[in-house]
């Protein structure tokens, strides 16, 4: 134990000198954060646009300034450089990036810039991670230091973690029992900085104490793992590898089945897109984590049985992601342009074309995941504003086909447009309503070329536009003249015990008889108009007369657009 104990401690100071900026940073990380959770709402009371881009700026400032910090100093280490100026120039660099970034972010009101500004954003965390994990080999030229670097990293910091977590609990506990008889505010206050610290300092300290010396890594050769297990007992002692004779026998019923669903779907032309998407990328997913404890076996000049399955895995996952690729570009045909339909497709392209190249030249370098990662962010950040052009293409040639071309729509011509669209063709209507209504949540203003800006399109646009009507009285009943009996109601209607026709709303409540399981129905109806005028005091019909404290109608549409309505009503009910 002091043994282990004396070994983290050296790796905790060899981490200070290798990491000093990106120790730093990650202080500074839990400081800023805590800062930002206790004293900013202190500080600014009210929101404003400053106080926002300060909250924000602190949140992402200090975490990639951290990131940033340590895959330069990875790269300097690679290059056995100890210059301070590549920090110096990636540290002040993204602080005025950040700093601009955080006052665009929130100055602006365009949704496509706001849009934009947070794919940057995400953009440079992405960077600086593989930058973390591929800059240090970028100039190598195979991948096997970073092969074993990704393990060796692998193996310590989970260890390291796992252990110094332990601390965690107790230090908890610690303050539970000293202060929560006190004040548990503070108590509950004080686990939450405590959290805070570890996620944001020691937990990246302790995985920077589990990074690999580069040269170490640069100069060993990857070496396959011994995936033998033995079971000994009393009457037998079998040894097996249990990766070649468990996991991918799982893996190989797993890729069948993908199969031949995915044919099964190309024969029926029938796509169930997301599960299509999903089956790929598992199957893309497994088949990595496979070859990659394969790679020792693929570099090697002797052929192997790992070998040959290292590189038949990459057809495995082929099939499904061009199947994939269909289903995409037929949803597209079928339901139009959306953000998550262009970055689906753009990753299912991609990755068609790296299956390709690890066909060809047998191993696909650490440097196209940078390219893939490249590729996506690039859909990420231009996928708004193809959707956004596809949109209002097809919102003005269904406007010009319906023989409109006098814009903006008044608020009659908008519900009359989309009315008429519902019932000629509601699959069109239903693609046409969701590209209106996200636009108008954007404040798109080009939408509003087309229908008007004041208007409420979100609700405008359903088949069953939503209705709310509320008539309340007051409680002041006497009994009229020739009625003998009262009973008091406070009644909700199923959807089939009212309908309503031509502006009027008929209503049967059934009124059960306490002596026996009949009952007896009366029958109200009430004008349009009376909801208009808020007068609905009495309703009467043959034999009954109902005083109204409270009615109440409502009418909706669900997400599959079909209509769901309610009916609520309150007062006394007068009988002969």
């Amino acid at each position: 134990m002091l043994k282990a104990q004396k070994e983290y401690l050296s790796l905790l100071r060899n981490a200070f000198k290798r990491f000093p900026v990106a120790i730093a940073f990650a202080i500074l990380s839990s400081f800023a954060i805590i800062f930002d959770f206790v004293e900013l709402s202190k500080i600014f009371p009210k929101k404003t646009t400053f106080n926002q881009s300060l909250d924000f700026w602190l949140c992402i400032y200090p975490i990639a300034a951290m990131l940033i910090a340590l895959a330069t100093s990875l790269i300097q280490e690679s290059r056995k450089s100890t210059r301070k100026m590549p920090q110096i120039i990636t540290s002040v660099g993204w602080l005025l990036i950040s700093a601009t970034l955080v006052i665009c972010k929130f100055t602006t009101d365009n949704y496509y810039d706001s849009k934009f500004i947070n794919v940057v954003i995400t953009s440079i965390f992405t960077i600086s991670i593989l930058a973390i994990l591929i800059g240090p080999f970028w100039n190598q030229k195979n991948d096997n230091a970073f092969w074993v670097y990704c393990k060796k990293m692998g193996k310590q910091a989970p260890t390291i973690n796992t252990i110094f977590s332990l601390l965690v609990p107790i230090i908890l506990l610690a303050i539970i029992g000293a202060i929560s008889e006190s004040n548990k505010d503070l108590c509950i206050k004080a686990i939450i900085l405590i959290f805070i610290f570890y996620i944001f300092t020691v937990s990246p300290i302790l995985f920077m104490t589990g990074i690999p010396s580069i040269d170490k890594c640069i100069e060993e050769t990857p070496t396959l793992k011994n995936f033998e297990i033995t079971i000994k007992s009393k009457w037998f002692n079998i040894s097996f590898d249990y990766f070649k004779f468990i996991i991918l026998p799982l893996y190989a019923i797993y890729a069948l089945t993908v199969h031949f669903y995915d044919i099964a779907s190309l024969l029926q032309w029938s796509f169930s897109t997301r599960t299509i998407f999903y089956l790929a990328i598992i199957s893309l997913v497994l088949a990595l984590i496979i070859k990659n404890e394969y790679y020792p076996a693929l570099i090697n000049s002797e052929p192997s049985s790992e070998k040959k399955i290292a590189r038949i895995l990459s057809c495995t996952y082929f099939i499904p992601i061009v199947t994939a690729t269909i289903a995409i570009i037929q949803r597209f045909s079928e339901y139009g342009v959306t953000e998550n339909r262009i970055t689906a497709l753009a990753l299912c392209i991609i990755i068609c074309i790296c299956a390709i190249l690890d066909c060809i030249p047998k191993i696909i370098p650490s440097k196209y995941v940078i390219i893939i990662s490249c590729l996506m962010l690039v859909s990420l950040a231009i996928g708004p504003t193809i959707t956004r052009n596809a949109w209002l293409k097809n919102i003005k040639e269904t406007l010009a086909t319906e023989g409109y071309s006098t814009f903006p729509l008044s608020e009659k011509d908008a519900k009359e447009f989309f009315s008429n669209l519902w019932e000629k063709d509601g699959k069109k209507a239903s693609i046409t309503a969701y590209q209106v209504k996200e636009l108008h949540s954007r404040h798109d203003e080009k939408l509003y070329q087309y229908f008007p800006k004041e208007s409420d399109l979100a609700d405008i646009v359903k088949k069953y536009r939503t209705i709310s009507r509320t008539v309340k009285n007051d409680k002041i009943h006497t009994m009229p003249e020739s009625f003998s009996k009262v009973a008091f109601v406070n009644y909700t209607f199923k959807d089939e015990e009212f309908v309503t026709r031509n502006d009027t709303l008929f209503f049967d409540y059934p009124l059960k008889d306490t002596d026996s399981t009949s009952s007896k129905v009366f029958s109200f109806h009430v004008f349009k108009q009376r909801w208009i005028d808020k007068d609905i005091k009495v309703l009467e019909t043959e034999g009954a007369r109902f005083e109204v404290e409270f009615i109440k109608f409502g009418q909706w549409e669900n997400e599959k657009h079909q209509r769901e309505r309610g009916l609520r009503l309150r007062g006394m009910l007068f009988m002969e």
